[in-house]
């Protein structure tokens, strides 16, 4: 009866996009750390400080690199199981895209303020955290079918939330920086635009 139950079970989401979901936190990782740009010629860091597209391109562009290294993406789940893929075979052209929109959820996530930014990363990484450790027990068969059931109804819940609380803490960011610059204020700035910390910069005076 309980395996019924899970088999009728639809996910919102396919779970493996929740295993997908770790490349936002490897490239905020990155991203964050900014040391590596210090090795670079003063050329490419004059253009990565001034020129807004080419930092962006190059996000995307990390993220395809570390998609890459893992074999590639491929929105046709049954073509990709037929072979294992590797950085040299993967899918290129689907890879590339979900590496875009991936940038893009990366972009707007960073267009809120602390208490939501923390509460969206931290909804992903424990949605995360749950998908890998419930699939590590499920292909060892450690897991009842009814539990995997329930946790992916947790995760999908998780996943709702999350993009509640994405959606939200843009709007609310979009409001707050709109009144701020009422003045200057641009969508192309917003969104594209590198965040003018004010108060940081007080502080540093």
């Amino acid at each position: 009866m309980a395996g019924s139950g899970a088999e009728e079970y639809k996910p919102l989401f396919d779970d493996i996009y929740f295993s997908r979901i770790g490349f936002i936190f490897i490239s905020f990782v990155v991203i964050s750390s900014g040391y590596i740009s210090e090795i670079l010629s003063c050329q490419m860091r004059y253009v990565l400080e001034t020129n807004s597209y080419f930092r962006h391109f190059v996000g995307v562009l990390l993220f395809f690199v570390f998609i890459m290294m893992e074999g590639g993406w491929s929105f046709n789940k049954v073509e990709d199981d037929k072979f294992s893929n590797n950085w040299a075979s993967g899918n290129v052209i689907h890879t590339g895209i979900m590496a875009f929109f991936l940038y893009i959820i990366f972009l707007i996530s960073s267009k809120s303020k602390f208490i939501y930014n923390v509460l969206f990363f931290a909804l992903m990484l424990i949605i995360y955290l749950i998908n890998t450790q419930r699939s590590y027990l499920l292909v060892r068969d450690s897991i009842s079918e009814e539990t995997n059931k329930y946790l992916l109804i947790l995760e999908n819940g998780m996943g709702v939330v999350g993009l509640g609380v994405l959606i939200v803490g843009f709007i609310d960011y979009f409001i707050y920086q709109s009144r701020s610059h009422h003045t200057d204020f641009s969508l192309e700035k917003f969104i594209l635009g590198a965040h003018d910390c004010t108060k940081m910069k007080k502080l540093h005076h």
